[in-house]
């Protein structure tokens, strides 16, 4: 990862880009969650801010910028679990997983998938061997 780390609001506003896939100021504002109001001129000076960390990209359209994501989320998203995973877990997945399902109430629904998932990389290993 090239890039500075993202505060939460970056976040916030790279994930309203990700959903518009390019717009103004004004756009990436109207589409943040009403959960967590920010007003129009913090979006302005996070969309700089991610603009000069290299996660956005700018085009001139008239008098206004048109904004669109630099890098693609499951990118952005990779980069911070590596890093989470690295600075909290020593860089071991299992104890990670091993807390989250710990923590948290497990659905069946997840629980299917996560059986899915170790089917699947069991016969991968298999086929590897």
């Amino acid at each position: 990862m090239d890039r500075p780390p993202l505060s939460r609001g970056e976040t916030e506003v790279l994930k309203a880009l990700w959903s518009l896939e390019k717009g103004s100021v004004g756009e990436i504002h109207a589409a943040l969650p009403m959960d967590r109001p920010m007003d129009y001129t913090t979006v302005q000076t996070y969309v700089r801010r991610l603009e000069a960390k290299g996660y956005v990209q700018s085009t001139r359209l008239g008098r206004n910028k048109i904004y669109r994501a630099a890098v693609r989320k499951s990118q952005v998203v990779g980069e911070a679990i590596e890093e989470f995973l690295d600075r909290l877990f020593d860089g071991q997945m299992l104890p990670m997983v091993r807390h989250l399902v710990d923590s948290r109430e497990v659905s069946r629904e997840e629980l299917d998938d996560l059986l899915a998932i170790v089917k699947r990389l069991r016969e991968q290993a298999d086929d590897a061997d």
